[in-house]
């Protein structure tokens, strides 16, 4: 067996370098530690989204108009299909979250209770955007002796910028009664 002469292998470790991208790993496919990295970042960021979340529906259903707008960025819109008054049919129905908190009197203002709580949700994120539907349940006090429930899912679109995740578009639809909304966190309220 012959070995490389010592001066050989040297020449050839000089003439190699190592070189390294900006972000300072060593060029290439990625690695198991850059993957673990991005499932910390992921991570981080899905409990950042929840937060805010958590915020937006608790401002919800205490009816607190005055912040909520901090849980969107301005423009916004919230999307779903229903019948407005007037209208023979159901249409989708686009409005700008001023124009949602214009109309709180004639909806959720006049009940003598309300709320909304996550039951479920799945959140997917990809840098500064973020996606997340939940599965919530809202409960209705028309009277303070009666209560209407109802599931249904809320689809959210969300923007971080200078560090804050707030709602860029908000969509809902209630439960289908084709399509119950069951699992091990939806309790039966019915």
């Amino acid at each position: 067996m012959r070995y490389a002469s010592p001066v050989a292998v040297a020449l050839v470790i000089a003439a190699c370098s190592i070189e390294r991208a900006e972000s300072g790993r060593p060029p290439g496919p990625p690695t198991a530690v850059d993957s673990l990295e991005r499932i910390e970042e992921d991570s981080i960021a899905r409990g950042q989204v929840l937060a805010a979340l958590h915020t937006y529906y608790r401002r919800f259903s205490e009816r607190d108009w005055r912040t909520i707008h901090l849980s969107f960025w301005p423009n916004a819109t919230l999307t779903t299909v229903r019948r407005p008054p007037g209208e023979r049919g159901e249409r989708v129905v686009v409005t700008t979250l001023d124009e949602f908190l214009r109309r709180t009197r004639d909806g959720p203002d006049q009940l003598a209770g309300f709320g909304e709580e996550m039951l479920h949700s799945h959140i997917e994120t990809y840098g500064d955007l973020a996606s997340a539907w939940v599965v919530f349940q809202a409960r209705f006090r028309v009277t303070p002796d009666s209560v209407a429930i109802y599931r249904g899912v809320d689809a959210f679109t969300l923007l971080r910028h200078n560090g804050q995740w707030r709602i860029v578009s908000l969509t809902w639809t209630r439960e289908r009664p084709d399509r119950p909304l069951v699992g091990p966190w939806a309790p039966d309220s019915r």
